[in-house]
């Protein structure tokens, strides 16, 4: 486009499949263009020829969502599906010469895949489709990510840890439990095998009980950030709520909508109609 006023000026099919994101440089010199079909590729910014492109030998494996440009104008970090950033050197012959990957250290997951970035200043912001915030130090690329996350559905427990009690579990009904620190907030997310939802959730020592919109209970031992095998109970209805003996956390009483239901273990022991 060329204006005001604006009209079409010309082209480029350089790309093989969307293009997700464009950037010009903070100067205006340049602008950078990345696609679905892993490239990243520049364009001089007023005649907008094609330049050059970040090198493939050390590019990424998946679609590049999103491009964002340092400061100063010879660098871009590049973020992509196949879960990793990239920092790349932009030489003055236009082309892209990889200076590090970035990687996080969850799961690798879909929801592990990045989708947005940004350079601010001394930072490097990436942001995962599972909503995880990673923040990097451009001066030091070998130092680990400040990392920011949450629930992305609404939260429906909360547990404090007793033999912890820094330590504070909440959940979502998505299935979710993150781990908070009292003082510095965010820890971790459990990683449970058995993903169902969750409207309740009780926590001792370390085992976490939960229940979510059938009418199960499940207990889980966990270790870290870590749980284990699952086992459940069907206590005939849908539980209301949750509460675990403190002397025993083993005992475990269950409201439901008919009465409580009293559990030791995942064997029902009473059953109080009301």
């Amino acid at each position: 486009m060329k204006g005001p006023p604006f009209k079409f000026k010309s082209s480029h099919r350089d790309h093989s499949n969307f293009v997700n994101c464009i950037r010009f440089s903070p100067d205006g010199s340049k602008f950078i263009s990345v696609s679905s079909d892993k490239k990243g590729i520049l364009f001089d910014g007023k005649t907008g020829e094609k330049i050059g492109e970040l090198s493939s030998e050390d590019g990424h494996k998946g679609s590049i969502y999103a491009v964002s440009w340092s400061p100063d104008g010879k660098q871009v970090i590049t973020v992509s599906a196949d879960k990793s950033a990239k920092v790349w050197e932009i030489c003055d012959d236009g082309s892209g010469k990889l200076t590090k990957t970035l990687t996080s250290s969850d799961s690798g997951g879909v929801d592990d895949m990045l989708v947005s970035c940004l350079w601010q200043n001394d930072h490097l912001v990436t942001v995962s489709l599972g909503g995880t915030i990673s923040i990097f130090s451009a001066s030091d690329l070998d130092k680990s990510a400040l990392q920011i996350s949450g629930h992305m559905k609404n939260v429906t427990s909360l547990s404090v840890l007793k033999n912890v009690p820094k330590t504070i579990l909440s959940s979502s009904y998505d299935g979710l439990i993150v781990k908070w620190i009292q003082g510095i907030g965010y820890s971790s997310k459990l990683r449970r095998k058995e993903n169902s939802q969750i409207k309740c959730l009780a926590a001792a020592e370390e085992e976490i009980i939960t229940s979510g919109f059938d009418n199960k209970l499940w207990r889980v031992r966990f270790l870290g950030d870590q749980c284990g095998d699952a086992d459940s109970i069907d206590v005939g209805n849908q539980p209301k709520d949750i509460s675990l003996a403190l002397l025993c956390p083993e005992l475990a009483l269950v409201a439901i909508d008919s009465g409580v239901v009293m559990l030791r273990g995942t064997e029902s022991s009473v059953n109080h109609q009301t």
